[in-house]
C-alpha cells in the first residue's frame, strides 16, 4: 500500500484496488466506444450501465483512503467518512481489514483489506528473508493482516506507531475515549450518484 507524507499527514490507498479500478474503466471505455461507433438505435442506452460500472469502480476501489494526521485518523470509505481523534481510539485490529475501535463502535478501513492466503504466504516469506521488517505488535497477538508487506499491515503499523508515540510523550490524554467525539459523515454525493446511475441502468435495460 503506497502512501505519501505531507506535513506529517500519511495517506494510504489500496494499490491492488486501484489496479482493478483501472481495468474496469478500460473495459467500460472500450464497450462505450464500440457502442458509439457501431450502434445507432436505443441500444446506445447501454452507455448508462457503462457509466454505472465506471462510477462504482471509482467509489469502491479508487476513492477510499486512510489519512493519518497529527489531529487524528480520517477513514474515507465508500458510503461514509469517519474522523477519529486520537483520544477516541481504543484498539487497532487487522482480522479482516484494518479496523479501528472506539468506545461502542468499530470502523473497518475499506482501503486496507487483510491479505488472502496467497498474499499472506508471500508476506511471510518476505519477513523471514528480511525483505520487510517485523510489525511492532506482540508476536502472540499478531495476525496475517499485521505483516508489513500487506496493505493492512502497513497502515496498522503507522497508526499504532503514531498512537504509541502520542501516549509515550504525554501528548495524548488517556481515559477520555468516551468523551472524544467521532464525526461520521455520509458521502451523499457518492450514494446519490450510484442510485441515479442504477436507476438509469434499470430503465435502459427495460427500454432496449
Amino acid at each position: 500500500m503506497p502512501y505519501t507524507s505531507t506535513d506529517e499527514r500519511e495517506v494510504f490507498v489500496s494499490r491492488f484496488n486501484r489496479v482493478i479500478a483501472v481495468l474496469i474503466w478500460a473495459g467500460a471505455a472500450a464497450i462505450a466506444v464500440a457502442l458509439v461507433v457501431s450502434v445507432h438505435d436505443q441500444r446506445l442506452l447501454y452507455l448508462v450501465p457503462c457509466a454505472l460500472f465506471a462510477f462504482v469502480a471509482w467509489a469502491a476501489l479508487w476513492q477510499p483512503r486512510l489519512v493519518v494526521a497529527p489531529e487524528g485518523i480520517t477513514v474515507h470509505n465508500v458510503e461514509r467518512t469517519i474522523e477519529i481523534p486520537w483520544p477516541a481510539l481504543v484498539h487497532v485490529d487487522t482480522k479482516y481489514a484494518l479496523t479501528l475501535y472506539t468506545p461502542g463502535h468499530r470502523y473497518s478501513v475499506w482501503s486496507a483489506p487483510a491479505p488472502g492466503t496467497a498474499s499472506t504466504l508471500r508476506a511471510t516469506r518476505n519477513e523471514v528473508k528480511g525483505r520487510a521488517g517485523r510489525p511492532s505488535v506482540d508476536s502472540e497477538a499478531r495476525r496475517p493482516g499485521d505483516l508489513l508487506s500487506t496493505e493492512s499491515g502497513q497502515a496498522a503499523e503507522v497508526v499504532r506507531r503514531r498512537w504509541t508515540h502520542l501516549r509515550d510523550t504525554g501528548a495524548l490524554e488517556v481515559g477520555v475515549a468516551d468523551e472524544a467525539k467521532v464525526v461520521v459523515t455520509w458521502n451523499v454525493a457518492t450514494i446519490a450518484g450510484v442510485v441515479v446511475l442504477l436507476g438509469g441502468t434499470v430503465a435502459a435495460l427495460l427500454l432496449t
